[in-house]
C-alpha cells in the first residue's frame, strides 16, 4: 500500500467529516442524558427512603441505655444498695458495713451467690 493519491484527498476529508457526524448522531442526546439523570435521582431517592425506614425502627444508644437501666433497676429495686468507694486494690470499702466476723451475731442465715450474680439467703 502506497500513499493516498492527491486527487482523492477531498474524498478522505469528506469521509472524515461523515465519520465525525456519525459519532455525533450516535452520542447520547441532551434528552437521553436528562432521562438518565432523572433515573439516577429516582434511584437515590428510593435508597434514601429505604434507609430512612430502616433507621426509623432502630433504637438509639440512649434508648438502649435507658431500657437496660430500667430493667436492671426493676430487678434490683428495693433489694440491693451499694455504698462506699473503690480502693486502690479494687475492693469496695463500705464504712457503715458491720464487721466481717458474724460469729456472735444472732439470727444468722446462710447466704449464696448464684451463677448469674444474684445474692440470696436461706
Amino acid at each position: 500500500m502506497g500513499a493516498i493519491p492527491s486527487e482523492i484527498g477531498w474524498l478522505v476529508d469528506e469521509l472524515d467529516d461523515i465519520a465525525q457526524r456519525l459519532r455525533t448522531l450516535e452520542a447520547p442526546s441532551g434528552e437521553a442524558l436528562s432521562s438518565t439523570v432523572a433515573k439516577l435521582q429516582a434511584l437515590v431517592t428510593d435508597i434514601q427512603a429505604q434507609l430512612n425506614a430502616w433507621n426509623a425502627g432502630r433504637w438509639t444508644n440512649d434508648q438502649i441505655d435507658a431500657r437496660i437501666y430500667a430493667i436492671v433497676g426493676s430487678i434490683l429495686a428495693g433489694n440491693v444498695t451499694i455504698g462506699g468507694q473503690l480502693n486502690v486494690l479494687g475492693n469496695v470499702t463500705m464504712p457503715a458495713a458491720r464487721a466481717l466476723d458474724l460469729s456472735s451475731a444472732t439470727g444468722r442465715v446462710t447466704a449464696w451467690i448464684a451463677g448469674d450474680g444474684r445474692l440470696g439467703h436461706t
